[in-house]
């Protein structure tokens, strides 16, 4: 694909975060909403109960809770787009992005000793504070890729310590959940002091974890966190071949991170083993992979965007860098032209330029069903449309997520 290709379908997708009604007001000084959600019956009832903030537009709902994963998501994405697209007016919306994180959310656990050091609240209007493995994982990763491409930020924001700080809460966090089966729900993995949240047994919340704190360790040498890094990638090789193709992609996220900084061939391997067990089942026409997420709704030739295709082009660059392969290689060009010929061209700026959570690949439009989480009726900032333009701007100069190691 065409380099003016990758970067108009980015220009279209900032052009939706701008005029959507998710980014208001559009320079970012508020940040960016969870998502727009155009779902309908027991779904949209659901998210409503849990997320009780939302405005009401013709086109459907804009759900107003700020996280800071996703917030994050969207100052990396606009940080990287005015590099690529040499368009000042980003970075100062990266900026605006930051600003609202560090100065006006009080999403930051700056004393508070009974939340994670460092922590990062996942949702503003959250009665209880609430920190996940696979969002604050996020938070640690992308503090550090800012601090990297530019340092002022690192001076203006103290990115570095923040990010430091959590991944110090984060070691002894995976030690004492690896293998903490919950009783309540048998085979689930759990924090039992109960401060952080998710299944850590799958690579959505592990390999998460890892991708961070390879990350932290990169810039602070930390032998506990390569211990528990080594322990989690021991029972990945032995379970791998159970997960879904969504926990692929993030085996490999986690792997192809450890081994950019450890340099250990079995991080490499195992890279290479969830590559393979992707590329199984891979749509060689179409770059598809099955949609098999238990929070959206499944189906061979329905085109997931929260949890597998979003994921899985970030993951397949970044063993494209790693392992000279042929076939990584053609995924990868598959699903970026996949990603592009579905993103939505409609005249209406709430959808115009966006990808929304599912699209059906039968039918050619966007659907496949609505889950509380997942499905079409979901258009999320983070998570879909920030994560898939990051890849974008990857791809137009054949690059991936370790430039920003």
């Amino acid at each position: 694909m065409e380099k003016a290709e990758l970067l108009q379908a980015v220009r279209r997708n900032l052009q939706w975060f701008e005029e959507s009604g998710v980014m208001e007001p559009p320079d970012g000084s508020w940040g960016v909403a969870e998502r727009l959600s155009v779902a309908e019956g027991e779904a949209l009832e659901k998210m409503k109960r849990a997320f009780p903030a939302w405005t009401t537009l013709p086109q459907g709902l804009v759900i107003e809770q700020r996280r800071a994963d996703c917030n994050f998501e969207a100052a990396l994405l606009y940080k990287l787009a005015g590099e690529v697209l040499d368009d000042p007016e980003c970075g100062a919306v990266a900026g605006k992005l930051l600003d609202f994180l560090y100065f006006r959310s009080g999403l930051l656990n700056r004393y508070d000793e009974g939340f994670p050091a460092g922590g990062w609240r996942w949702s503003h209007i959250q009665w209880r504070p609430t920190v996940w493995f696979d969002d604050d994982a996020w938070c640690i990763f992308i503090q550090l890729a800012l601090a990297k491409l530019d340092p002022a930020l690192d001076t203006r924001y103290d990115l570095k310590k923040w990010a430091r700080q959590l991944a110090g809460e984060l070691v002894p966090a995976m030690r004492r959940t690896f293998m903490a089966e919950d009783r309540r729900a048998p085979g689930e993995w759990h924090d039992p002091a109960g401060a952080w949240s998710g299944r850590l047994e799958l690579p959505h919340w592990g390999s998460l974890a890892v991708m961070a704190l390879a990350r932290a360790a990169q810039d602070s040498p930390a032998p506990a966190a390569a211990a528990e890094i080594r322990r989690y990638h021991g029972y990945l090789r032995e379970n791998l071949e159970h997960f879904t193709t969504s926990e692929f992609a993030y085996a490999i996220l986690g792997a192809a991170s450890a081994y950019r900084v450890f340099g250990e061939a079995a991080d490499l391997e195992l890279a290479r083993q969830a590559g393979e067990l992707l590329l199984a089942k891979l749509d060689p026409a179409t770059g598809n992979l099955p949609a098999e997420h238990y929070e959206a709704p499944t189906g061979g030739r329905l085109a997931d965007t929260i949890y597998t295709l979003n994921w899985s082009f970030l993951a397949l660059q970044m063993l494209d860098e790693l392992a000279d392969d042929p076939r990584v290689r053609q995924a990868r060009r598959l699903q970026a032209e996949l990603l592009v010929s579905i993103q939505d061209r409609t005249p209406d700026p709430f959808f115009r330029g966006c990808w929304r959570g599912m699209y059906d690949l039968d039918k050619r439009e966007w659907g496949g069903g609505d889950c509380f989480e997942g499905g079409a009726g979901s258009i999320y900032t983070g998570w879909t449309n920030a994560p898939i333009s990051i890849g974008l701007l990857f791809e137009s100069r054949r690059e991936s997520l370790l430039s920003l190691f």
